[in-house]
């Protein structure tokens, strides 16, 4: 799953809903004015053109690599693998 940041319309806004592996982070919507919007959102890179062909603007914050290399990171921050040697 990328990080996306998706522009669009108030009419097609709603529509977003019903795009398969797309999930809208609905605490990040910002009204940009004359009738447009802004909302992140979390999907597969394949789900671009589809938003595109409803007439969405689309930028790529991170994308599905970039989001597994920051988790894997995390992940060892946070517990390293059993193979590391305790910090002294």
């Amino acid at each position: 799953m990328g990080l996306l940041l998706i522009d669009t319309s108030a009419e097609v806004l709603p529509g977003l809903r019903d795009i398969d592996d797309l999930y809208l982070v609905r605490s990040s919507i910002e009204r940009m004015g004359d009738d447009r919007y802004r909302i992140s959102g979390y999907a597969p890179e394949t789900v671009i053109p589809e938003l595109e062909a409803r007439g969405c603007t689309v930028q790529v914050l991170m994308t599905s690599q970039d989001i597994d290399h920051f988790n894997d990171d995390v992940a060892t921050a946070i517990a390293p693998p059993d193979d590391t040697p305790p910090e002294s």
